[in-house]
């Protein structure tokens, strides 16, 4: 995704003339700034929590470089333990031929391992009978030198203080005022006000800081610029910060709160959306290295920060050379052969289902026109277009399982429309489209097939409810009131608690329906009205409408039901709800684009304009809209009364095999939820003490881009992506380029959060939901306080016992020519980056053949007979 660039709008406040001595300084500073600001990958707030990669900034490098490069500045961690790889490997998880060829491609790809270390070196770390090998000098494969740190984590480890963690407190608590987005009943005075500038005339006022020992802060303060630029310009000055060292201590302030970092990064992203910039980032490291400066005046504190330089005259911070005990280069090689342990299993599942289409293919003859025919009239009952989520694969299967005539297909959950979806009695609304793209136009919810008189009626009586709901809920929370409302209506609050700890059903909320009686319920779905007065006619929309039957494959041979089958999660007292739901659609229910391409499917102004583009949807083809609830995996099917008689027992049959398919994948699903009551997902929908509602993506690890033939009858186990796809119909691989530039990226990044949060939860996840608290209604704090959290619960990837996650990079298997594959690439410097730098790996499924993506070697053939000496294996 693009980001934003550093505004310069204030550079003129302090910027000199060309022909200053200072005017070179400050350049070079705005070049380091942005570069930093590139660095950090947006979060997005919990209303659209979405899956990001927390690496997204450093994929122009290498995956061990990024390590190293790391390493130079933070904490930060990017592979797991060994203790983690001696379980897996004791498991039977991990073999030594996954070693062996983990070794000999690592060497095909340009990483000189291969005469570091031998599989027996690694038999040895992983049974315990030798310590880590010791890694050469060279900087590519070894770990990364001591970190550089902060002035006020070298002065609180000489003076026994707790600076660091008081700053970075006091930073919080102020960017939770300023951002806070209703949660708070008093707000910010400086709200208005870019960051920085907020900060710096609140903190003229507060005494806070003086009062916990830092004297004259708020002179301090006074005398600081009143530009961000301006301020870091004068501190790293203040702190005698070489030039060469601008950048390290820059993105060592920026990843001492990455939290904060990634939240100041989305302002930035957002801002550029909206054709505006943002210097909140910029703002963000001003006020971190305001305080150590401040620290350092006070207390006459200075550092040497010149790399091995002698502790005289300062404490000196010196970045040692790197460890010979160290032991990444042996993790890295196990995690690589890890990965060729999963692609192992999941390229021998495919071989069979590739090697009959192969023969089929080689063997097929031309079709006589009475073949034709017969083909033509083989109609499915039903087709279901699911999500390429992963958790719709046990579904899938199942459903296709419980009846031969059902075919399925995979396509991103947002169906093609990038809308924002306005609910009823609001003005705006959240975008529901991958966060890569931009919502083109707005559809607003309505009460269908209801009158002027009636839909007034429910906006009103939703506007009534949601304002008094709002009222009782300032009168709780209100300084003057809240501890007189607890001990006056305690107790009245006691059955529902009980209610609600014991999942009882009628406590769920009914946000979606207020202030609609149950007799318009079912008639409540976005509208096709005001359309046109966007610029979108039918014309526009049969294009749309051709552009999603291309992309997921449905062109022709319609069956009599198709079905958009969207996908949203159910949980109760979770503010991380969204990452549960599609992150195609920015993190919220794929119901509404589930219903508005049923709906636009359904006209006959697009159906004849269709024509047209070359599609023919029969008279007797109705679309229809679903929601797969991944919780308790039910599925509901939505504006069935507008279905003609004449299909409402096709209907009846695929709610039968949709109600058998979804009990199947429960029962799969339940020794994962460490149980084997049948209800307890249904329990878990209500429960608001569950901290494991359900498992989400965790465990993903593959994404299959290829026609259901490949993968139909095969158990991936949730855990592959699949996006149905045949490069025989894609002339010039338009579909598949749009595939990979899209789907493929969104999987990754969510491969990728979970990875980060496996493997670093303190700095990339998000802690334990036990003592989660909401800020400003937009982030997560781990606790009371400190750093915003930017990933995912401990609870969704570990069961307490055992990790529920294997963090491994995602392997995209793709079925197409591999000519095709490497032109898409070219064509993309993003996609360059992940293949090239081993943050994605690649197979590709080329006439009867697999073959693995080599940056250095080209591609390389995957022998059949490797694959059939694993499956005897």
């Amino acid at each position: 995704m693009s980001t934003a660039s550093v505004s310069s709008s204030d550079m003129s406040d302090f910027l000199p003339f060309a022909s200053s001595p200072g005017h070179d300084r400050l350049v070079e500073l705005r070049e380091i700034l942005q570069k930093v600001e590139e660095t950090i990958a947006p979060v997005w707030p919990l209303k659209d929590f979405v899956a990001v990669n927390p690496f997204l900034g450093m994929t122009g490098r290498s995956f061990l470089k990024t390590r190293h490069f790391l390493k130079l500045f933070s904490g930060c961690e990017t592979l797991m333990p060994l203790d983690y790889y001696r379980s897996r490997f004791e498991a039977g998880k991990l073999r030594p031929d996954d070693i062996q060829v983990a070794l000999g491609e690592l060497s095909t790809d340009g990483i000189a391992v291969a005469s570091l270390l031998t599989v027996q070196d690694i038999l040895d770390v992983l049974t315990g009978d030798a310590a880590s090998p010791s890694a050469s000098s060279n900087e590519s494969t070894v770990a990364s030198p001591d970190r550089i740190e902060l002035l006020s984590e070298v002065y609180d480890r000489h003076c026994k203080t707790n600076w660091t963690a008081t700053f970075l407190d006091e930073t919080s608590r102020f960017c939770a005022a300023h951002y806070d987005d209703g949660q708070s009943a008093w707000q910010s005075p400086w709200r208005q006000l870019p960051l920085y500038q907020a900060w710096k005339s609140a903190a003229e006022l507060d005494r806070r800081v003086e009062v916990l020992g830092l004297d004259r802060f708020r002179k301090f303060v006074t005398k600081l610029p009143h530009t961000a630029n301006a301020a870091i310009a004068e501190v790293l000055t203040q702190l005698e910060v070489p030039r060469d060292q601008w950048e390290l201590v820059l993105l060592c302030t920026a990843f001492s709160m990455p939290g904060w970092s990634a939240w100041a990064k989305y302002q930035s992203v957002q801002a550029e959306r909206q054709d505006s910039e943002s210097d909140d980032f910029i703002g963000l490291l001003a006020i971190r290295l305001a305080y150590d400066a401040a620290l350092s005046q006070a207390n006459s504190f200075h550092m040497n920060w010149t790399p091995d330089a002698g502790s005289s005259g300062g404490h000196s911070r010196v970045i040692q050379t790197p460890r010979t005990d160290d032991d990444s280069l042996v993790r890295y090689v196990i995690l690589r052969a890890s990965e060729v342990a999963w692609r192992r299993g999941l390229v021998t599942q495919l071989a069979d289902n590739v090697a009959d289409n192969a023969d089929k293919e080689q063997h097929s003859v031309p079709a006589s026109p009475q073949d034709k025919f017969e083909e033509s009239h083989q109609r499915a009952s039903a087709q279901m277009v699911f999500c390429i989520d992963v958790r719709s694969e046990r579904l899938r299967r199942h459903l296709e399982a419980s009846s031969s005539s059902i075919e399925t297909f995979g396509f991103a959950g947002f169906f093609g429309v990038p809308i924002e979806f306005v609910p009823l009695g609001q003005v705006e609304g959240s975008g529901q489209v991958p966060a890569l793209l931009t919502p083109q136009f707005k559809v607003y919810e309505a009460v269908r097939d209801a009158d002027d008189q009636t839909q007034t009626g429910i906006l009103n009586s939703r506007q009534w409810l949601r304002s008094l709901r709002k009222a009782w809920k300032v009168f709780q929370t209100s300084a003057t009131s809240c501890f007189s409302f607890v001990e006056t209506a305690g107790l009245a609050s006691g059955a529902k608690l009980i209610q609600k700890s014991a999942g009882i059903s009628g406590c769920n909320s009914t946000h979606h329906t207020d202030g609609i009686s149950k007799h318009h319920h079912h008639q409540v779905a976005p509208s096709l009205e005001g359309l046109n007065e966007q610029g979108l006619d039918s014309e526009g929309l049969a294009k749309m409408a051709a552009s999603i039957l291309r992309g997921i494959g449905i062109t022709d041979n319609f069956a009599r039901l198709v079905v958009f089958c969207g996908h949203g999660s159910e949980t109760q007292n979770n503010p991380l709800k969204a990452g549960l739901d599609c992150g195609a659609c920015g993190g919220h229910s794929g119901e509404p684009n589930a219903r508005f391409a049923a709906s636009m499917l359904n006209l006959p102004a697009v159906r004849e304009a269709l024509i047209q583009h070359g599609i023919t949807i029969p008279d007797d083809t109705r679309i229809l809209a679903a929601l797969h609830n991944t919780t308790n995996d039910e599925i509901t099917y939505f504006d069935v009364d507008e279905l003609p008689a004449s299909h409402l027992s096709d209907l009846a049959e695929l709610t039968d095999s949709s109600t058998a398919a979804s009990q199947q994948t429960r029962s799969e699903r339940l020794p994962t939820l460490n149980t084997s009551k049948s209800n307890d997902p249904f329990r878990r929908t209500r429960d608001w003490s569950e901290t494991r509602p359900e498992w989400g993506l965790s465990g993903n690890a593959g994404f299959v881009v290829a026609p259901r033939s490949l993968t139909k009858s095969i158990s991936l186990d949730g855990r592959a992506f699949l996006h149905s796809y045949d490069h025989q119909r894609d002339d010039g691989y338009a579909v598949l380029e749009q595939i990979m530039t899209a789907p493929m990226v969104v999987a990754h990044w969510i491969n990728m959060q979970y990875y980060a949060s496996t493997v670093d939860n303190v700095h990339f996840g998000s802690g334990s939901k036990t003592i989660h608290n909401v800020v400003g209604q937009f982030g997560i704090y781990s606790g009371n306080g400190g750093d915003l959290t930017t990933g995912l619960p401990w609870q969704s990837l570990h069961d307490g016992t055992s990790y529920q996650h294997e963090p491994l990079r995602l392997l995209a298997v793709i079925a197409a020519p591999c000519s095709a594959v490497d032109d898409i690439v070219a064509k993309h410097s993003l996609l360059e980056d992940l293949l090239c730098n081993d943050w994605l790996n690649l197979v590709a499924i080329d006439n009867g053949s697999f073959h693995r993506y080599s940056a250095v070697a080209g591609w390389q053939t995957i022998e059949t007979a490797e694959i059939h000496a694993n499956q005897l294996a």
